[in-house]
């Protein structure tokens, strides 16, 4: 059993904003509705979608614009890790999305966490590319230059 909702906000691997689907009536009601995600397809809500629709696809174009705009700034990036590894280059911390974001972050280049596909986190010493997703459509990538600190005269 289902029912019709229009989704009111895009929801990550199902629905974009007005799009009308049919999901299951728990999902719906302890998922969707609580969190203004989506309302139950109406005849009035369904009068709504093209205004939902056309309003999101100029916002998906500006979006688009924007990121392309964006592709520069990423052009010739290089991040310059520093993190704790062992002898064989393993690192005692992963680097994570999060860290990358901050990284990024620190040279004025602003995205989440999401926008950074790593399959899994960097755990070795070295080069390694990474892609920034800045729309579906636009991405860039990256390199980052993971390396392990100097030893110094107290850890020699």
């Amino acid at each position: 059993m289902t029912m019709k909702v229009l989704f009111t906000q895009n929801v990550k691997n199902v629905a974009l904003v007005g799009d009308v689907k049919d999901v299951k009536p728990g999902y719906a009601r302890n998922f969707l509705f609580p969190k203004n995600l989506a309302k139950p397809a109406t005849e009035g809500a369904l009068k709504e979608v093209e205004l939902l629709k056309k309003k999101r696809l100029e916002q998906e174009a500006a979006t688009k614009k924007q990121a392309e705009e964006m592709v520069g700034l990423f052009d010739g990036v290089v991040l310059d890790i520093t993190e704790e590894a062992s002898e064989s280059g393993n690192l005692y911390a992963a680097i994570n999305e999060e860290r990358i974001v901050k990284e990024l972050a620190d040279k004025k280049l602003n995205i989440k966490p999401e926008q950074v596909n790593i399959a899994e986190p960097i755990k070795k010493v070295g080069e390694h590319e990474v892609e920034v997703e800045l729309h579906s459509e636009v991405k860039t990538k990256i390199k980052i230059n993971v390396s392990r600190p100097e030893p110094t005269e107290l850890t020699k």
